[in-house]
């Protein structure tokens, strides 16, 4: 049997699927270059004197450093009853930690803070933004409410693809190694006609269990984490990456959000901070350091 003809069948229950993001290629940009080992370890004079060509060279923008103490750290005040969003504030707070190897942001208070995250009603193009004189990372709230909805969409075509791929596979090896028999088509019609109705009850298992476990709501929670994070590099004194893969990309995106079985198993999101996100901040870190 056809693959069309399988796809067919089981996409039939998949309605308004909305294809997943994916990141913009940075085309026609110089590669945003990752700081050495050697850059990392020079003196707090080195940094003065150069901050500058520094910045140059490795995208900082200094005046966006505004919530950070003189001991580098920044302590974050949640300004939103929104359960959710607190928790994707506290998942990005430990991407950076982690990858830094120690707190440079920590838990503030509405009386005792350096940085705010807030929720605003502007409708703009933007999800989330740095404010650096208002000390304010700022999340779109349409943007924020109409994502679950997008997202539910994205991770049932996934979950759809998945079953329906892993469906003609068997079927095909099932097929193969049949061939010989002279009842072929009865039992590779049985066995397809199997192989269908496991793939549609294993689509509308996924359906009902991404409303009713609120499994988008998880995913919605982990994708933030990540916009949140974006932004804190930002207050970091990160400009945007003009590396695709980086988090500190303009476009990035977290695809993972839209794998229904990565997102149900998973814990703590997932951290897309890589090798030059997290030197170029240390970097920053350091050029801060060597001005107080």
């Amino acid at each position: 049997m056809k693959k069309g003809s399988l796809f067919t069948v089981v996409t039939a229950l998949v309605t308004a699927v909305v294809l997943p993001l994916t990141t913009l290629a940075t085309t026609g940009q110089a590669a945003t270059l990752t700081p050495s080992a050697a850059v990392l370890k020079q003196s707090k004079s080195y940094y003065r004197t150069n901050a500058g060509s520094l910045a140059s060279r490795y995208g900082l923008n200094y005046a966006s450093q505004t919530a950070l103490t003189r001991n580098e750290t920044t302590r974050v005040y949640v300004a939103s009853n929104d359960a959710q969003v607190k928790k994707s504030a506290n998942l990005a707070i430990s991407y950076w930690n982690q990858k830094l190897g120690r707190k440079v942001f920590v838990t503030g208070t509405k009386y005792n803070h350096n940085m705010t995250i807030s929720m605003t009603a502007q409708n703009t193009s933007a999800d989330a933004w740095w404010r650096p004189a208002q000390h304010q990372i700022v999340l779109e709230q349409a943007d924020y409410s109409q994502q679950l909805g997008s997202i539910r969409n994205k991770m049932i075509n996934q979950s759809t693809t998945t079953a329906v791929n892993t469906a003609n596979q068997r079927i095909t090896a099932y097929g193969h190694a049949i061939a010989h028999r002279a009842n072929f088509a009865h039992q590779y019609n049985a066995y397809r006609a199997t192989q269908i109705n496991s793939a549609q009850k294993q689509i509308a298992s996924q359906k009902r269990n991404i409303v009713g476990q609120k499994v988008d709501v998880k995913a919605r929670t982990f994708k933030y984490a990540n916009i949140i994070a974006h932004e804190m590099g930002h207050s970091l004194g990160l400009k945007h990456s003009a590396n695709a893969k980086d988090a500190m990309a303009a476009n990035s995106s977290t695809p993972n959000i839209y794998n229904y079985s990565k997102v149900k198993s998973s814990k703590n999101g997932f951290n897309t901070l890589d090798k030059t996100d997290v030197n170029r901040a240390k970097l920053a870190l350091r050029v801060h350091d060597a001005h107080y």
